[in-house]
């Protein structure tokens, strides 16, 4: 692999980057699909030092076939433009639902597995598989609870041929052999069950094993919107906790002082939650109100929308993703402290995460059409420039230091006045008012000339400044002991229950599932959210900086 590095300090120029994928889940698949369909892999891979590698990951293969066609689309490209075929490398793995006697010898023989991984692997005498003993197997296509999606992700990565383990490994050896700077994206659903039960697994067997945490790894977890349905699935708390548990600095540390290293944060080039509600309304607004549509079921129009808005979303982010040869990307992760050198870092703690809110201006054929006058397609598009913040999941005192915009839009309609509205609009909801924030909008032509939208990038967001987090705390609270078990993932090997308290140990988090004394050095009010984290990354930052500013010197 090639010693370049992503960014040279001493000149400020990037590499060009090769962004490889691992897609879980049926929303995992959908990011893989969109990075197919995009054009810039192919001119990537015309340098011969580039190698880019795409997995997918599910239970059942159904929802992994698209992928799979989009695959050989991309392969029969590079033969047309003459790029060798060696250069790509996509798979899907479809882990098999095998019979219950064998998934729990397999889960038996789990203290072997993380003995053979980790040496410091403390040996429960009192340990059991965690999946209850009278657990009801699900097939494909029913919902998946994370606590058994980690355990098909078990057996295929520790025991028999190990196909996962193998496919893995297949993976790392592709990206091994590109010559220039590699990022690899992790992406799966939050709401989910199949992608928020394997991630956990998979990004640790990925960074801590496999890469040896020396190419950035990026969690890419889409939240749910309103098209989801009503009903806020429970895993959802769950799911937030143990993601900031491994993304904030203080508590992982807490995790690895009882753990080990081995538990340290996959996530090495950080984590970007990914807001598709603004486009979902943008999408739905007019499909419940146009005539040509009002003879279509309301259920079959409202799918219809939700299929849209996850496929658009989708391949905006991997246009993003992709563009400028991955730099764009990088260059993203830099504010949030993921990308910089060691030296340069201070480290937002608490509120690690990035937001990419997905904000759709105008759609294809609606409200507006090519040569109507421009002060039509002004006022389309700073309507729903109103709504951003409505649309962006988060809290009204959610403040951030920097914001990172990406406009897309026809270059007839002009960009001065987009970007002064979408400007004023970031300004008053989401910056630290006064000269320390920073934001940065930056232009781009798009394709189709009906369509307009952008790429709000926001680092410094906590888990606690998403609205859903606290309906989810809701609805896990209403579950019992079992039902809380199966919404659980990370940990569950060890015996931890994440988002419970510790009863052995006052204040703390990490309840034993079988009554022994595991635990983890992390606050159990903070896990909950009645401990707020610092109001913004500013104060952090701050905080992080006070003792090297003591030893500048003044100017005279």
């Amino acid at each position: 692999m090639s010693q370049n590095s992503l960014y040279h300090s001493a000149t400020g120029e990037q590499a060009p980057h090769c962004i490889h994928v691992v897609g879980i889940g049926r929303s995992g698949a959908g990011y893989v699909d969109g990075m197919l369909r995009t054009g810039e892999v192919e001119d990537i891979l015309e340098d011969p030092r580039a190698r880019i590698a795409a997995l997918v990951v599910d239970i059942g293969e159904d929802d992994m076939l698209q992928a799979k066609d989009y695959a050989a689309g991309l392969k029969q490209r590079l033969k047309e433009r003459g790029i060798p075929e060696e250069r790509f490398q996509f798979e899907m793995v479809s882990l098999e639902i095998p019979e219950r006697d064998d998934l729990f010898n397999t889960l038996r023989r789990m203290r072997e597995f993380l003995k053979l991984e980790y040496p410091r692997y403390y040996w429960n005498p009192n340990y059991e598989p965690w999946l209850p003993s009278n657990f009801k197997m699900p097939q494909v296509g029913d919902h998946m609870p994370r606590a058994f999606a980690k355990a098909l992700y078990a057996k295929a990565y520790y025991d028999g041929d190990r196909p996962m383990e193998k496919a893995l490994q297949r993976f790392v050896d592709h990206i091994e052999k590109a010559q220039l700077p590699s990022i690899v994206l992790a992406c799966f659903s939050l709401n989910g069950g199949t992608g928020s039960g394997i991630i956990v697994d998979l990004a640790r067997h990925l960074s801590s094993v496999k890469l040896g945490r020396r190419i950035p790894v990026v969690g890419v977890g889409q939240l749910p919107n309103t098209g989801d349905g009503e009903e806020i699935n429970p895993a959802l708390f769950p799911t937030l906790n143990e993601i900031d548990c491994m993304l904030d600095d203080d508590k992982n540390a807490g995790v690895c002082a009882v753990w080990g290293d081995l538990y340290k944060s996959p996530f090495t080039g950080g984590f970007m939650a990914v807001n598709t509600e603004h486009s979902f309304q943008r999408l739905s607004s007019y499909t419940q109100n146009d005539e040509k549509n009002r003879d279509i079921d309301p259920k079959v129009r409202h799918r219809i929308a939700n299929e849209v808005t996850n496929k658009f979303a989708q391949d905006a982010f991997m246009r993003f993703a992709y563009k400028d040869d991955g730099k764009l990307l990088f260059r993203a992760l830099r504010p949030a402290g993921f990308t910089g050198a060691p030296h340069e870092t201070v480290s937002g703690k608490s509120r690690n995460w990035t937001l990419y809110n997905l904000a759709k201006f105008t759609h294809p054929g609606v409200q507006v059409l090519p040569g109507e006058p421009l002060s039509k397609w002004h006022k389309v598009m700073n309507q729903w420039v109103d709504h951003i913040d409505d649309y962006s999941g988060l809290n009204k005192d959610f403040r951030t230091d920097y914001a990172e915009v990406h406009i897309h839009a026809p270059r007839e309609i002009g960009f001065d006045e987009i970007d002064a509205e979408v400007k004023a609009k970031l300004e008053s909801n989401f910056l630290v008012p006064g000269d320390d924030s920073t934001i940065q909008i930056t232009n781009h032509e798009f394709f189709d000339h009906l369509t307009s939208y952008a790429d709000i990038i926001l680092p410094g967001m906590a888990k606690t400044d998403l609205d859903i987090f606290w309906k989810a705390r809701d609805a896990y609270d209403k579950y019992d002991w079992e039902g809380k078990l199966l919404h659980h993932s990370w940990l569950l090997d060890l015996g931890v229950l994440m988002s419970e308290p510790a009863i052995r140990f006052n204040g703390m988090a990490g309840e034993c599932l079988w009554g022994c004394a595991c635990w983890v050095v992390v606050p159990y009010d903070q896990m909950r959210g009645d401990a707020l984290p610092p109001a913004n990354r500013t104060s952090i930052l701050a905080e992080g900086i006070d003792m090297m500013t003591k030893t500048v010197v003044a100017t005279p």
